[in-house]
């Protein structure tokens, strides 16, 4: 491919004037462009100034001037050029399009962008330009755009060397940032198959085929992709991106004890993957054998490596600023909270902190959103539309976040996503704001000093459990959690197992919740209830291979097959019609459940639970407290057998406690959205009031 090839793309003459030069002007542009193509620049630019010097408005010796600075690096001159070779002749698709690429040098990226639109309106089947779109979309992180254009392109030219990498790339970007981003996975997956093994990069095409595999469900055949990527001598770019997502595989099946190796060696790898390094103290908590102890020096580890070695003068400066803010303060004005968080969209987070930021007092607190994340959906604009200010967040430097958040003078930053995906912790470690809590989406201590508080209650974290904290414990009065029922839920039914003759047991919870000596225990109660069946349901369930895999795990732990219902994963919408059929919930430990605790009571399932030490284990517990029902929280394996045994031998007793949950729900603290609220920003002013007068006492309690 000649020079001009490359710089113009396939299709059409390097000048194609829309009105005829002179003779002999004509034949120095072509002498002009052969030593162009030569590498002669000197020899070609003094060629095009000579027609100029005839012909001052030859659109194709200025455009070929222009290319010819853009080579040299003049950038500046180079856009000059070719824009009056565009007012001397505006209809031509190359002028536009080259106009585009000296844009690109100039990192004028959206302008660049309307230069490529330009040019293939002009020539819609420019394949380079509406390559060019896609690339340009990229950079301004607009992958739906981007994927678009690629796609334009592919048809236009499949076999230019690259673009199906560019292409399915996008796909797999503008997939990851649309909601229902699933035919675009399905898209690569279906073009990957084809061609991966025949592509520049047959290792890197390879990863993408299995993260299209992975984000589609299917995490048996990505993680098969994934092995033999590390199989066959891969790059360290490529054996790096295959540890780290076959780790992310792993976790989607259940396989918590492969992901966390599978980090550790990406780790190893780069040992600057801070949120890799995140990754691995979360799947801490799903560990059964991991003591407090244990959590807390993994926290602490995680700190030590990418949290204490910030910039030492971002840190002074971040201490001088808050000291301004506190001589600075005025009692009566209203505080500033921030919130920080990926999951303001439908997720459990939100779910539950919806009904709060609807409830805050907007006369004594000022709400700032700062959202991590690019999908958006109803639950999005419902969070933003009660916030005072929203920020978009996604894509920005920790650093850069940093400072915003410091510029916006917020009194006190709250974190709604401790180590799980898509996380901020470093911009906590530079500590923006002068006082910062970790709230709601994480189980236990970030172990990061620049946190002073997590905000719990009494039964989630009793006392004693401070030693297990890098922040202090703030506990709020009676839980740290209100539960809004999606209004979708249907209404409670009669009991099933009064029609069916038999009790069901179940648990949607995270397949990698459900650990060997869980599932033993389960294997216990059902040899102990005749006839009695066991229902799971979760999203790992959904992949063929790995619902057959965890059969056998469940035989090997005691559960006979035909005690045993396994369901995929379904949205909640007919999740919630799924508990018409379960009697009773078990709950695992010592992960126990959330969002699916609280569905499972509000449709009228009691769940048994079994009381454990941290965050993680006890939030079940909390409601069940909450809800005036002890009984249900067992002490130790023994006791947890003997409650689920008893309640599955008094059907009667059962049928009415199902009809008794929704109505305790509705009178307990759990959907007391106003007082919680105001208990909360009781917490924030007491907090807020400790820091300005510059007392170390944490606050025994929040009570308003």
């Amino acid at each position: 491919m000649g020079l001009f090839d490359r710089l113009f793309g396939k299709g059409g003459r390097v000048a194609d004037p829309a009105r005829p030069a002179g003779g002999e002007l004509a034949a120095l542009v072509d002498r002009g462009i052969a030593l162009h193509e030569a590498g002669r620049l000197d020899d070609a630019e003094a060629l095009y100034r000579q027609v100029l010097a005839g012909d001052p408005r030859n659109a194709n010796a200025l455009h070929l001037t222009g290319v010819l600075q853009h080579q040299r690096g003049e950038h500046a001159e180079a856009l000059a050029a070719i824009d009056a070779a565009l007012h001397a002749d505006p209809g031509v698709a190359l002028f536009h399009f080259n106009r585009g690429n000296v844009l690109v040098a100039l990192a004028r990226t959206e302008a660049a962008a309307a230069s490529f639109a330009e040019a293939v309106r002009l020539k819609p089947a420019h394949a380079a330009a509406w390559f060019n779109i896609g690339k340009a979309r990229l950079a301004l992180k607009q992958a739906p755009a981007a994927a678009d254009a690629l796609r334009q392109a592919h048809a236009l030219a499949p076999d230019t060397p690259g673009l199906r990498a560019e292409f399915c790339a996008a796909l797999l970007s503008a997939g990851d940032e649309l909601a229902n981003g699933a035919p675009l996975f399905r898209e690569a997956a279906a073009l990957l198959l084809d061609h991966w093994q025949s592509m520049e990069r047959p290792g890197a095409a390879r990863l993408m085929l299995a993260y299209s595999l992975n984000q589609q469900g299917r995490w048996t055949e990505a993680e098969q992709h994934y092995r033999a990527v590390l199989a066959a001598a891969p790059t360290l770019e490529e054996e790096l991106k295959a540890h780290s997502n076959l780790a992310n595989t792993c976790n989607q099946l259940g396989k918590m004890t492969e992901a966390i190796d599978h980090y550790r060696a990406a780790l190893r790898l780069n040992p600057a993957l801070a949120d890799t390094a995140s990754s691995i103290a979360a799947c801490i908590n799903y560990a059964p054998d991991a003591t407090p102890g244990e959590m807390l020096d993994a926290h602490r580890d995680w700190a030590r490596r990418y949290a204490t070695g910030l910039d030492a003068a971002w840190r002074r400066q971040a201490a001088d600023r808050h000291m301004g803010h506190a001589a600075g303060h005025d009692p009566g004005r209203r505080l500033r909270i921030g919130y920080v968080s990926p999951d303001f969209r439908r997720h459990p987070v939100a779910t539950l902190f919806a009904p709060v930021i609807e409830r805050h007092d907007r006369t004594r607190l000022e709400v700032t959103c700062y959202y991590n994340h690019r999908g958006a959906d109803a639950v999005t604009a419902r969070i933003r539309a009660a916030a005072a200010r929203w920020r978009d967040v996604a894509g920005i430097e920790h650093a850069e976040l940093a400072e915003s958040i410091a510029a916006d003078r917020i009194d006190i930053l709250v974190d709604l996503a401790g180590h799980t995906a898509h996380n901020r912790m470093q911009v906590f470690a530079r500590r923006p704001a002068p006082v910062q809590v970790e709230w709601l989406g994480y189980f236990t201590t970030t172990g990061i000093e620049a946190f002073d508080y997590f905000l719990s209650d009494p039964h989630c974290s009793p006392p004693g459990q401070e030693q297990w904290f890098s922040e202090k414990l703030l506990r709020l009065p009676a839980t740290r959690f209100c539960y809004e029922p999606h209004p979708f839920m249907p209404a409670v039914n009669d009991l099933p197992a009064l029609s069916q003759g038999r009790v069901t047991f179940g648990c949607f919870n995270n397949l990698a919740k459900l650990n060997e000596r869980v599932l033993r225990l389960w294997a216990r109660i059902l040899d102990a209830v005749p006839g009695a069946r066991l229902v799971i349901q979760a999203q790992a369930l959904d992949d063929l291979p790995n619902r057959q895999r965890f059969l056998e795990f469940a035989a090997h732990c005691g559960i006979a097959r035909d005690r045993l219902e396994l369901r995929p994963f379904v949205p909640i919408e007919q999740a919630a019609l799924a508990y018409h059929g379960i009697d009773i919930a078990l709950d695992p430990f010592p992960f126990c459940g959330g969002m699916t605790s609280f569905e499972s009571l509000w449709m009228g399932v009691p769940v048994v639970t079994h009381e454990a030490v941290l965050i993680a284990g006890r939030q079940t517990l909390s409601m069940l407290v909450n809800l005036d029902l002890p009984q249900f929280i067992a002490r130790d394996d023994a006791h947890y057998v003997e409650i689920a045994v008893a309640l599955a031998a008094d059907t009667a007793a059962l049928a009415a406690l199902r009809c008794e949950l929704r109505p305790r729900f509705q009178a307990s603290p759990l959907m007391d959205y106003a007082g919680f609220t105001r208990a909360l920003e009781a917490a924030y002013h007491r907090i807020w009031q400790a820091w300005t007068t510059g007392s170390d006492r944490t606050p025994p309690s929040a009570a308003p």
